[in-house]
């Protein structure tokens, strides 16, 4: 294995990290599971054709609050032919509402897989799509009625794209992966004077998502222990850190929590439901201000499919079963 390969390609990814530009994102407590929304180079690294969809309601209680709902599809491609076996490919949905506004995304999302061997293996992954932006002026109170800046609806069209990489290691089952992604460029924001979308460049805007996990096996029973950590980087914004904890009991089901600095608390858990099908949901406490506001917390529920055994579906492979574990 060419070591200074792999440092070299992570090195190239920082370095543009620090000079990309993003927008401003939806936030998922349960980020292992939504790597794929997240980083469009950890797309077909489950080894088996995949799909998730998830649904957040944030500040439940609070009049306009955010709610997002997301959807990836993901597969490698040697499913289909062995020529194709370091390729993987993806498709992301993502439905992001907030007050007046709602955000409509879709993004079609490939990955290489450049190193390839049980002891490490590392993808690199793009994503290109379209942006629907709407904004429901008729919801809006005014100080004046009939304000022409907030009458009827305006809907815009946008593009976008993203780049990622994902790492990972399956020696003797004893796996860590780690992830760096840069989901959008772009920031796209809506010009009210021009009434246009303009993707913008802006230091401030970057979001920049670093993270990284271990398996550790506590017991001979299957027990498994999962502490992981994320980190949320925005220039010009404090640096927000996610770090959580869970635990694999009976081959079923995982409990576990986090903490984001300055903001939550949060409870999650996940039931494997069978091999192929899980469930999660997450419930996470402000521990900021707004919660005097947003008194019933935030909710996440997702649910994750897996095709693999029986005709016609992706075969399973040893990546697919220790995979599901991140």
């Amino acid at each position: 294995m060419n070591v200074m390969k792999i440092y070299l390609v992570l090195a190239f990814i920082l370095c543009v990290s620090a000079i990309g530009y993003a927008q401003d994102q939806a936030v998922y407590n349960e980020y292992i599971k939504t790597q794929g929304i997240l980083n469009p180079g950890y797309n077909g690294a489950r080894g088996s054709m995949s799909g998730l969809m998830v649904f957040r309601s944030q500040w439940t209680g609070f009049k306009g609050a955010p709610y997002t709902v997301g959807l990836n599809f993901a597969s490698p491609l040697d499913n289909f032919s062995r020529k194709l076996k370091k390729i993987g490919a993806g498709i992301v949905i993502q439905n992001d509402h907030e007050g007046l506004s709602n955000k409509l995304e879709l993004y079609a999302a490939g990955s290489y897989r450049v190193v390839d061997q049980r002891k490490l293996k590392l993808q690199l992954g793009l994503q290109m799509g379209v942006i629907n932006m709407q904004i429901d002026g008729n919801k809006a109170v005014t100080v004046d009625y009939g304000d022409p800046m907030f009458t009827g609806n305006i809907s815009k069209f946008g593009f976008n794209f993203g780049f990622g990489g994902f790492l990972w290691s399956e020696k003797n089952d004893n796996n860590f992966f780690a992830g760096i992604a840069i989901p959008k460029f772009f920031a796209t924001k809506y010009d009210t004077d021009k009434q246009e979308i303009k993707h913008t460049v802006s230091m401030r805007d970057v979001h920049t998502y670093v993270y990284g996990g271990y398996l550790f096996e506590v017991s001979n029973n299957g027990t498994l222990l999962r502490p992981t950590a994320l980190f949320r980087i925005v220039p010009g914004a404090p640096l927000e850190i996610d770090v959580s904890g869970s635990v694999f009991l009976m081959d079923k089901l995982w409990v576990g929590m986090s903490y984001r600095t300055v903001s939550e608390v949060v409870l999650f858990a996940e039931y494997q439901i069978t091999k192929m099908l899980s469930v999660h949901y997450s419930f996470d406490y402000s521990i900021s201000p707004i919660r005097q506001y947003a008194k019933f917390g935030s909710h996440e529920l997702s649910v994750k499919y897996d095709f693999v055994g029986g005709k016609g579906k992706s075969k399973p492979t040893s990546r697919s079963k220790s995979i599901r574990y991140f």
